[in-house]
């Protein structure tokens, strides 16, 4: 996907001779309300092969010109995404300078469960008299990109899609079934892979019943202390819940959207502290590594930050905004965040050693 990124830009005329393709679109600027827009392309790319949206590139001709202020958030895009469009789309949001000017892009990979569908249609409104609503996102659509242009999918790219969907899902049986066959039908038990990967510590495990009965499921820490006084047992790291059989509990998950509020942006504006000593703050505080004041997610290669309102006055509290020698007492503990950083990657790097 890397090589998408890539723009071929006369020196003197800052012409960008790169064509949109079936891969690769230009715009001028950003514009939140034109979301939408974005999002169907996004989504068009995905159900081809990937792509890239340049913003900062000026039409007829095509002309680097470059954007100004800060980039999008990717969890407002990602929420956007995830509201109109399933499964969830990958994409990554960054910047670079060419010829000293700046250049955003959203780069999309290739979806691994097309289609991509447009689950809830968006209307604009208008309050002119007679002027009919527009419809700019129309729920049931797949959207597909050609050649330099997006459109609903058309019946051969659907039917491609679909046929390649069906021999995914036969490969992975395949594999599955030689798995079980391998282990023992009488053995086996399903791991929800989902759990494994994400920052909630519980995982799902799925077994029949007569399975679960051959089974000595134990919590951690609940073992004997010498090994003739037990059978053995599976040693639980993660809470596990069983679906079918024994049923062990699981913690409540709880909405980050509710109980994580603020953004990374958000907290800075909130404290008075700016991005370069923010980290330093959190881990002075200890509120970085505690999900009652933090959550970390990550979408793709990027990784979304909340925090909870605590998060915000526990910060306040030690360093409130009319204290004496505010800034002097952040850049100290910038300045002890930065040795411990040192320090934590020497200590690393003897260790590999």
């Amino acid at each position: 996907m890397s090589e998408l990124l890539e723009l071929n830009i006369d020196h003197d005329t800052l012409r960008v001779t790169n064509r949109e393709s079936e891969h690769r679109e230009f715009k001028l600027s950003f514009d939140m309300d034109k979301i939408w827009k974005y999002a169907q392309t996004i989504a068009a790319f995905a159900n081809r092969d990937g792509g890239v949206i340049f913003f900062g590139i000026k039409n007829s001709p095509k002309e680097l010109v470059g954007v100004s202020g800060a980039e999008p958030e990717d969890l407002v895009v990602a929420n956007f995404l995830k509201e109109y469009f399933e499964p969830e789309i990958q994409f990554i949001i960054g910047s670079k300078v060419l010829h000293d000017r700046k250049v955003l892009y959203i780069l999309v990979s290739p979806s691994g469960d097309k289609p991509v569908i447009c689950k809830k249609k968006k209307v604009q409104q208008f309050r002119e008299k007679g002027k009919a609503d527009q419809e700019l996102l129309r729920e049931g659509a797949v959207y597909y990109r050609y050649s330099s242009s997006n459109g609903e999918i058309k019946h051969p790219e659907l039917r491609k899609i679909l046929d390649e969907r069906v021999q995914r899902v036969f490969h992975s049986l395949v594999d599955n079934i030689t798995l079980i066959n391998k282990v023992g039908h009488d053995r086996v038990a399903i791991v929800d892979a989902a759990g494994l990967s994400g920052d909630d510590k519980t995982a799902t495990v799925y077994i029949t019943t007569e399975t679960a009965k051959n089974m000595n499921w134990i919590r951690k820490g609940r073992f004997s202390e010498t090994e003739n006084e037990a059978e053995k047992a599976f040693y639980v790291v993660r809470e596990v819940e069983i679906k079918h059989g024994v049923e062990i509990e699981k913690p409540i998950p709880t909405d980050p959207a509710i109980t994580h509020p603020l953004t990374k942006t958000a907290l800075i504006k909130a404290v008075g502290i700016g991005s370069n000593y923010i980290d330093a703050i959190l881990w002075k505080l200890g509120l970085s590594d505690n999900k009652a004041y933090h959550f970390k997610q990550s979408h793709g290669k990027s990784m979304f930050h909340k925090f909870t309102e605590n998060a915000r006055d526990e910060i306040l509290k030690i360093y409130p905004l009319n204290m004496s020698d505010r800034k002097n007492a952040i850049k100290k503990t910038h300045v002890e965040y930065s040795a411990y950083k040192a320090n934590t990657m020497a200590e690393e790097g003897a260790h590999e050693r």
